[in-house]
């Protein structure tokens, strides 16, 4: 009986849509949510019942925006932060505050408080702290209130301080979301190369052109991917807790690279397979198998990445590299018959670039990954290298 296949779409829209992938995600961001809890409570007590202010809004509201960001830096934003904040206070209490809060008073000081900031920064979160700094001020604090900008300006002090006491003493788990997005652009390049073998097998470019679509969109998770490394890698310089796991972040760090160029080079592939498809040409059986074994190499290194086990890691990265040094052999110009067309021979010569990729994103140097693929060229600039697949 044949196999029924589903699209790519299909599958990632079944895994996303599924209870398990909600509660999936409601346990990611368990331990911000808590973070951020007892940080905005706490910033809150130490400024108005130890600082004595009665309405430190601005201490809560430091606390969410700093441990909310994403993306790294969140030390250098915390300054912005406080400076933006700073900023605002001051423009909105010195020039702004007896405005009044009509909509031409709004708009005065939404675009006076963003040239002042301006001046002084070129930081977007320095220019809208100050504005919403002063909007607040303006809108919120009725004339005649017993605070001060200083007291602001202390609030949000206070704010961005237990912010990052709470990122250093309660510290995510800084590789999790690093392995999950580079689990996740694993699952995705497996499954537009299986559509691609799949298109190119049965001559159907519709296949081929939804497994496009799908991987031109993976850039968002190329940078979620380089956003969760530079926040693992602060998280590590932050929290004592996570010094002990710096040279384990630097390794993760360093399959960024590979894995974006792996993104670029299936996307381009694809798209050379769609023009073979829609041209009515053919792929051999040789280069259609050696796709089917990369949509495989890359699955178990998503499955791998998703399990987050380092003797799974320890096992299955070994075999993915003897899979992949197998097919840098078979990859050669023989595998392209002598009427082969130039889209075939654009397939061969991405095939290649992807095997390269992946034997990098398992740990090998460029050089030694460019070793193992078959020559073809009389003069190649890395000296290929002979292996035993037994």
């Amino acid at each position: 009986m044949a196999k029924q296949r589903m699209s790519t779409r299909e599958r990632l829209q079944l895994v996303d849509k599924s209870v398990q992938a909600r509660f999936k995600r409601v346990r990611k961001r368990l331990l911000p949510i808590i973070q951020i809890g007892l940080a905005s409570g706490l910033a809150y007590f130490l400024a108005r019942d130890l600082a004595g202010h009665p309405r430190p809004f601005f201490a809560p509201i430091s606390v969410v925006i700093i441990i909310g960001m994403t993306g790294g830096d969140r030390i250098s934003k915390s300054v912005d932060m406080a400076l933006g904040c700073v900023l605002g206070v001051l423009v909105g209490d010195l020039i702004f505050y007896r405005l009044g809060d009509g909509g031409w008073q709004i708009a005065v000081i939404v675009a006076g408080s963003l040239l002042i900031a301006s001046f002084f920064s070129s930081s977007l979160l320095v220019n809208n702290q100050a504005a919403i700094g002063a909007i607040l001020i303006a809108t919120i604090m009725p004339p005649g209130a017993e605070v001060t900008g200083i007291d602001r300006t202390v609030d949000a002090l206070i704010g961005c301080a237990v912010a990052m006491v709470t990122i250093a003493l309660i510290p995510q788990a800084p590789m999790q979301s690093a392995r999950a997005e580079v689990s996740k652009v694993m699952g995705i390049m497996s499954s537009v190369l299986d559509d691609v073998s799949e298109g190119l097998r049965g001559n159907n470019p519709v296949v081929i052109e939804e497994a496009l679509e799908l991987i031109r969109g993976s850039q968002t998770g190329i940078d979620d991917l380089a956003a969760a490394i530079k926040s693992g890698e602060e998280a590590s310089r932050v929290s004592p807790f996570l010094w002990g796991t710096r040279r384990y972040i630097n390794s993760l760090a360093r399959v960024i690279p590979p894995v974006d160029n792996a993104v670029r080079t299936t996307r381009v592939l694809a798209r050379r397979a769609g023009v073979l498809a829609y041209d009515n040409d053919s792929a051999t059986k040789a280069q259609i198998e050696i796709l089917d074994t990369l949509s495989q190499v890359c699955l178990e290194l998503s499955e791998v990445y998703d399990v987050n086990s380092r003797v799974a890691q320890a096992t299955v990265i070994p075999h993915c590299v003897n899979e992949l040094r197998g097919v840098a052999q078979q990859a050669s110009m023989d595998v392209i018959p002598e009427n082969g067309v130039l889209s075939a021979y654009a397939i061969l010569a991405q095939t290649r670039s992807l095997i390269v990729d992946l034997l990098m994103v398992c740990g090998m140097s460029n050089e030694s990954a460019l070793a193992a693929l078959a020559p073809t060229s009389q003069t190649p600039k890395v000296e290929p290298e002979s292996f035993d697949f037994d």
